[in-house]
């Protein structure tokens, strides 16, 4: 993949610097559009992602315009950061996981200089369990049926709500979600086996995308877990984020002239390019 500026810190003096620093650091990352997914067991940190973690925090220490100590306080808030950037919605870990996470609190910090990525990976490792648990439940539930004439209240967007309690409260949450999706199709006048059908492609695909997080995009997450945390406007970009970066800063892309789609496994093509070589 194409390497291109690894991290961003919104002044191009320090990109460059971190550009040079990184460039030999992160060559033989994901390749760019690979929708394969990934074995749990080929989950786990790479050397040069670890060196490139140690490099991270030397950088940010030297470049940034906030010199924030990466201390206990810095470690509890990459933390949040990190399972915020992972369950938004608060929809797969439960607080009861939250407790079990709370014995990296005060560790983040010492394992960003130590290059440990261990407990970053351990923490996806365990948040990909639970969307392929959530995902077997909501499936499970479409093959009964709902209750439309029961007084439920659901809570569509839960990014500032409280994690639920355990997994029996995660169980009614997606029993209501699962009936709310239900309902909204139903009201736009889909059949029931539409409906299945609609619900069962929905959350095989968030299963789906979810195994396909490679390494690197757990690595990524993670350091911009660390990098917002110092202020907002300040992450780290991948080789394949980078470019994506660049396309988008460029309005433009060198191709055949085809958009595309992705649709379970397939790659679709919607229409071709008036003008473009595939249309010719």
């Amino acid at each position: 993949g194409r390497i291109g500026q690894p991290m961003t810190f919104g002044f191009s003096r320090t990109r460059a610097v971190i550009a040079a620093l990184l460039v030999g650091l992160l060559v033989g990352s994901a390749a760019v559009g690979d929708l394969r997914e990934v074995s749990a067991g080929d989950l786990k940190p790479t050397e040069s992602q670890r060196q490139a973690t140690v490099m991270l925090t030397k950088v940010v220490d030297k470049f940034h315009y906030r010199r924030l100590p990466l201390d206990d306080a810095m470690s509890e808030k990459i933390l949040k950061r990190y399972l915020e950037s992972l369950d938004p919605n608060r929809s797969f870990f439960s607080q009861k996981d939250v407790d079990g996470f709370a014995a990296y609190r005060h560790k983040l910090d010492d394992a960003l200089r130590a290059g440990d990525l261990d407990p970053a990976f351990m923490i996806f490792q365990a948040f990909r369990q639970r969307v392929d648990e959530r995902t077997a439940y909501a499936l499970q539930l479409l093959k009964g049926k709902f209750d439309f004439t029961a007084n439920e209240r659901y809570e569509f967007d839960r990014e500032k709500s409280d994690w639920v309690r355990d997994r029996a409260a995660l169980d009614d949450l997606w029993r209501k979600r699962v009936k709310n999706d239900a309902l909204s199709l139903r009201l736009a006048g889909k059949s029931d086996d539409e409906i299945r059908d609609t619900l069962r492609k929905r959350y095989e695909g968030v299963a789906r995308r979810t195994r396909q997080f490679t390494g690197e995009d757990v690595f990524q997450t993670f350091a911009n877990a660390y990098t917002v945390s110092i202020e907002p406007h300040t992450g780290y970009m991948s080789p394949r984020t980078s470019e994506n970066f660049d396309i988008s800063m460029r309005l433009s892309l060198e191709g055949i002239g085809a958009v595309l789609r992705s649709e379970n496994e397939n790659t679709v093509v919607q229409r071709t390019v008036p003008g473009g070589p595939a249309a010719l």
